[in-house]
């Protein structure tokens, strides 16, 4: 690559970091966050070049990307007056969001990014699409809040703790038989925008690229999407699940479904209540690992489709953040979780390194329209779920995604 091409490829990264730093910094303002609290939730913007995340010569310390109350003042005194209105976004762009959650989502209580409080006070329209246990052939469209503006749909696609292609058909059907989704699309002419999180990141890559080679007979889903936002995703692997694949590991996958098939209350745990749930969590796990996000990566690498905008932003978190098992046992619980890379980056979510996090540069794909927007401070469950299992966590979630909203929409989630 030459030094023109590096250093326009450095600034294209910069210019929409800078952007949803910027978007996010104003929404913390505007929800009466002070400087002090800014600060334990933002990294300024970075160019992926300018880190050293994994080697022998990996940063050991943040002061590359770490900012302070008095610089966050500043940033925010200098921010632009005139704003993109998210309210109005939210009320008049005809779009569906679909967001596809991580893994294992039909065992958790609290089921991620849709089930904010504050949505409901938004224009946006709320509902829970899910495939009927009794006729397949039916998808379960369930309105959670109607605001009479954009669409949001949490995809909930059966057997979450399988591998990505046991799911990839069936959520195809279940987006693609849905009456509503026709309906808004064909009749009503809503573009269609994926949201992956987690382990949704390569289900909605594969779904995408399965759907572009024909794998499925599709009538109006791909050409009506424009834009796919991976938010922590899981797209070059895990090494937690590199880790609890490890024979020799303390905690090794196989040995414990096989120990929860003999006493089914452990397997409760981990929210396995049926023998098939058992079945599919170490093909699922083999999944989020390195050797096969990397095989199936290679696979979509050419067959992505072309013609959408993808995003992407990410999340890294420093060790002193986490609390202990005494205030926050979900906290305690991803720092346990985060010990499988500390030892590789310290630029990890507690399940994902950062550059395993980043839209490869699909060869076909015109660079302009893959959109890094940079990282948060924040754990991997943080960006979702205010509660996984026990603890409350106080990351500034609706800010975050009124900015990532905001982002998009300047970026041309159209164009």
């Amino acid at each position: 690559m030459t030094q023109e091409k590096t250093t326009e490829t450095v600034l294209n990264s910069r210019r929409w970091q800078t952007s949803f730093f910027h978007h996010f910094l104003f929404e913390l303002n505007k929800a009466n966050y002070s400087p002090e609290e800014i600060a334990r939730y933002v990294w300024k913007p970075f160019s992926p070049d300018e880190l050293q995340i994994t080697g022998e010569d990996r940063d050991l310390s943040f002061h590359k990307v770490e900012t302070v109350p008095a610089e966050i003042k500043r940033f925010i005194d200098r921010l632009p007056e005139k704003q993109t209105d998210v309210d109005k976004v939210l009320k008049n762009e005809k779009i569906v969001m679909i967001l596809l959650p991580g893994f294992t989502h039909h065992t958790l209580k609290f089921p991620a990014f849709i089930a904010q409080d504050q949505f409901k006070q938004t224009p946006i329209d709320l509902f829970h699409f899910s495939l009927d246990p009794e006729d397949p052939s039916q998808t379960i469209e369930t309105p959670n809040h109607i605001g009479g503006g954009m669409k949001l749909v949490y995809a909930a696609y059966p057997r979450s703790n399988a591998s990505t292609q046991v799911i990839i058909k069936p959520l195809f059907q279940l987006l693609h038989q849905s009456a509503l989704l026709k309906k808004w699309v064909v009749d009503e002419g809503y573009k269609i925008v994926f949201i992956g999180y987690s382990y949704g990141t390569p289900l909605a890559l594969e779904l995408l690229s399965s759907i572009n080679c024909g794998d499925f007979k599709d009538d109006f889903i791909l050409k009506n999407t424009v834009s796919f936002l991976s938010i922590n995703g899981d797209i070059g692997g895990s090494y937690l699940a590199d880790a609890v694949l490890n024979q020799d590991a303390t905690v090794n996958m196989q040995k414990y479904v096989e120990a929860s098939k003999k006493f089914h209350p452990l397997g409760l745990l981990m929210g396995l209540k049926t023998d098939q749930e058992r079945e599919d969590l170490v093909g699922g796990v083999q999944s989020l690992a390195h050797p096969e996000r990397q095989e199936r990566m290679n696979w979509y690498m050419d067959k992505v489709p072309n013609h959408i905008k993808y995003f992407s932003i990410c999340a890294f978190i420093p060790e002193t953040d986490y609390e202990s098992i005494i205030k926050n046992l979900d906290d305690f619980t991803m720092h346990k979780q985060s010990l499988a890379s500390k030892n590789i980056s310290i630029y990890n979510d507690g399940q994902m390194v950062l550059e395993n996090c980043f839209i490869p540069k699909f060869p076909h794909v015109p660079e302009q329209n893959i959109i890094e927007m940079g990282a948060v401070r924040a754990h991997h469950w943080a960006v979702s779920f205010q509660t996984f299992n026990f603890g409350v966590n106080n990351f500034p979630r609706f800010p975050y995604y009124r900015a990532l909203l905001k982002t998009m929409a300047e970026a041309g989630i159209y164009e």
